[in-house]
């Protein structure tokens, strides 16, 4: 007999046949969502814009673990220790390619119009954009993100086993960034409710599963506290209370009711109400339509699939559950502010008509018309709204280089007065006080301000921050010493009699050297 031997295939084998091994919906989506991804947020890339994070941090990769995010500083060290918005951003999009691929696969899209209309929701939502104004720690978040949904993927697809790794990745998604359990939530609530319509399990079989899948977040999230827990006694520190962080998981059922309104609540606000002014005022009726008709097909293909009344009801409670697992984060965190960086499982209500009127569509081969009307409403509306996205991503971007080049300006002139001042050598400390307080100068074209996004800042927000001392640092190469408004040496000297006595900034004598220090007196 010969003896087999094992052949060693060289790498371009080994890749092309693992390309032949990827379905074609798949690599459209993902070249799909990687081509628009760039596309959208080529400015933010192509350009350095900051804020008073991304400043603090931008040579450093030590971020994260007082607020509970104990992986987030060895995942920030992959790219480097620099805030370099090329390479974070291209990682950051393949990321989000891969969580488009996995939300296509999970809900079960696999049309063409489908997969890039997906893509496009997936890459374009505001929360991404706001992500990009903290662009140190963007493609760890995304990376977090991805986590996220593969772990939903592997506790859908794979049973008991799949769980535990679901409960691994998702412990691991929350130990970067705790606001993407939402995102693993719906993806499960909506993969459960697409296996409940197709009739071919029993309900005891699908309620099983959904207490599986329960569990599965339950486990990640206290598998998640717990670490919390042993990396604090390991330093020592306490958690800090960001946006309430520090209280998550810490519910009252009395208050529970009043959290999953705000759930629900919060899917008006931002998409009928347009709270956050990020879409194009006219697509909530776009919206509006789109509900009234995916209802309408909804009902109709309850009504044909005849499931019997558990599973009817079981499909019921699944789709009305569907929004509420999407924002999560305001029973996940009681009492603090929900921001704009939370908010990524909105966008899942948006990719449900997607979903919906492809998996009807084998039922409405006979009377197509009321199917294919209804998809043309979903189809221009997600388009209108990616599209929308897109373009508040690109203003909020004007708004952070025009910030950029006002604060830059207003600096220049600072420090040439600072330099030029009677008696002010080299290396003196620069105390500025007052600059804690918001001034409407400081705000030359509040026509920027088209979208509110937690993160991309003005020239107010770049020149008021107590990172101010960073930005004249590295974008204009002043070396000494800088205390702003806030520190103690500011507060100090605004108390005293002479500073109380100058003028304010740019007057004449608002700028002396008192005491060994050159003071400016910004404001009162």
């Amino acid at each position: 007999m010969k003896k087999r031997t094992l052949a060693l295939r060289e790498p371009n084998e080994c890749l092309t046949g693992l390309w032949r091994c990827v379905p074609g919906y798949i690599r459209l989506t993902f070249s799909s969502a990687f081509v628009l991804g760039l596309l959208v947020h080529l400015y933010m890339f192509a350009n350095k814009f900051t804020n008073h994070d991304d400043l603090n941090q931008m040579f450093y990769a030590d971020y994260g673990t007082a607020s509970g995010r104990w992986l987030l500083p060895p995942v920030l060290r992959l790219d480097g220790n620099v805030s370099v918005p090329w390479l974070i951003g291209v990682l950051s999009v393949l990321c989000l390619a891969g969580v488009a691929c996995v939300t296509v696969s999970l809900l079960r899209i696999r049309r063409p119009a489908g997969c890039i209309l997906t893509a496009a929701l997936v890459v374009s939502f505001p929360t991404v954009t706001a992500t990009f104004g903290y662009m140190f720690s963007a493609d760890a978040y995304f990376l977090s993100l991805l986590m996220a949904v593969s772990g939903a993927y592997a506790a859908v697809k794979w049973g008991w086993r799949g769980s535990v790794l679901a409960v691994v990745l998702i412990t691991l998604s929350l130990s970067i960034y705790q606001s993407y359990l939402p995102v693993a939530a719906v993806l499960m609530v909506g993969a459960l409710l697409l296996e409940t319509l197709d009739g071919e399990r029993s309900f005891r079989e699908l309620f099983l599963k959904g207490l599986r899948l329960l569990a599965t977040l339950l486990a990640a999230l206290a598998a998640y506290m717990l670490s919390v827990r042993l990396t604090t006694f390991r330093t020592g520190l306490p958690l800090t209370d960001y946006e309430g962080i520090s209280d998550m998981g810490k519910i009252s059922l009395a208050d529970l009711p009043r959290l999953i309104a705000s759930s629900y609540r919060k899917h008006v606000d931002f998409f009928l109400k347009n709270d956050w002014n990020c879409q194009f005022d006219f697509l909530k009726y776009a919206f509006l339509l789109t509900g009234l008709g995916c209802l309408a097909i909804g009902a109709m293909l309850l009504l044909r699939r005849r499931l019997g009344p558990a599973r009817t009801a079981l499909a019921a409670a699944l789709a009305a559950v569907y929004p509420l697992a999407g924002a999560l984060i305001y029973v996940m965190v009681p009492n603090g502010y929900i921001h704009i960086h939370m908010l990524y499982g909105l966008v899942y209500i948006l990719i449900a008509p997607i979903a919906l009127m492809e998996y009807a569509l084998p039922e409405f081969q006979r009377d197509r018309t009321l199917h294919a009307a209804v998809s043309w409403v979903v189809l221009l509306t997600m388009a209108l709204t990616s599209y929308s996205y897109a373009v508040t991503a690109n203003n909020a971007y004007m708004k952070a280089d025009l910030g950029m080049r006002q604060c830059a300006a207003y600096s220049n002139r600072l420090l040439e007065r600072i330099e030029s001042c009677e008696g002010y050598r080299q290396g003196m400390d620069v105390v500025l006080v007052g600059s804690n307080i918001r001034e409407d100068a400081l705000r030359p074209t509040p026509e920027a301000d088209t979208a509110w996004l937690v993160g991309i800042f003005d020239m107010g927000n770049l020149r008021t921050y107590f990172t101010y001392r960073n930005f004249l640092r590295f974008y204009l190469g002043f070396t000494d010493p800088v205390f702003t408004g806030d520190s103690e040496t500011a507060r100090n000297f605004a108390a005293t009699e002479q500073v109380q006595g100058m003028p304010l900034y740019p007057e004449a004598g608002s700028v002396q050297v008192i005491e060994g220090s050159v003071v400016v007196k910004l404001n009162e």
